[in-house]
């Protein structure tokens, strides 16, 4: 909120001239600014969306929540807002809503096995602390005699052209005599030189899992 503070212009016109009222009022505009952000502030750490790192803070307090290091404010507001939207009943799809604003609006898919008490889970997860949040959405919202197989699969392409030029030039000597007639045709060759731009990249699909070493 950018609000502007003028003191004076709530005084009647006629004691605006005196230059005392006019010293004396401009001098605590900036207090009263600085009042306004404050209120400002106190309003938005009120709301996930707007909070500060203070008002974060208060949210992870209340919510149990340790942030890392290094969790940016982005991260932090994320994993607040997913805590706090958490409810009940733990259905299907209530999982599936959960998992949908964990990955927001990347490919995940969810396969379903009952007969064999069995969920796959895939997801793309690229920033950091996802991962850990889809662990404890699994923990605390599927039954434990489900085997839960869950898997993060991030793809990676070489999205680079590769290029080629070359010229070919025919060059020919040619010797003339006194009577203008060639005698002599020597030399005649073709000279290639090819150029190639761009790049080709190795793409390798690593998997890694707990048991990776």
């Amino acid at each position: 909120m950018n609000r502007q503070v003028d003191l004076l212009s709530y005084l009647p016109p006629f004691l605006q001239e005196f230059k005392e009222n006019r010293e004396t009022l401009n001098a605590e505009n900036p207090e009263f600014i600085l009042v306004w952000n404050g209120a400002d502030r106190v309003l938005k750490n009120e709301f996930i969306e707007t909070a500060d790192e203070y008002g974060i803070s208060r949210f992870e307090q209340i919510l149990k929540i340790s942030p890392l290091k290094t969790d940016t404010l982005e991260i932090r507001r994320r994993r607040v807002m997913l805590r706090w939207l958490d409810r009940i009943p733990y259905t299907l799809r209530a999982f599936l809503e959960r998992l949908s604003e964990i990955c927001k609006g990347s490919d995940f898919s969810v396969v379903k096995e009952y007969l064999k008490y069995k969920i796959s889970i895939t997801a793309d997860l690229e920033e950091a602390g996802q991962t850990e949040e889809l662990d404890r959405l699994i923990e605390e919202m599927m039954p434990c005699n489900m085997v839960v197989i869950s898997a993060n699969k991030i793809p990676c392409g070489a999205g680079e052209s590769l290029y080629t030029a070359g010229t070919v030039c025919y060059v020919e000597h040619i010797e003339i005599m006194d009577d203008g007639v060639p005698s002599e045709i020597a030399n005649c060759e073709a000279a290639c030189i090819a150029y190639a731009a761009g790049a080709v990249s190795h793409m390798e699909h690593i998997e890694i899992t707990e048991e990776t070493r």
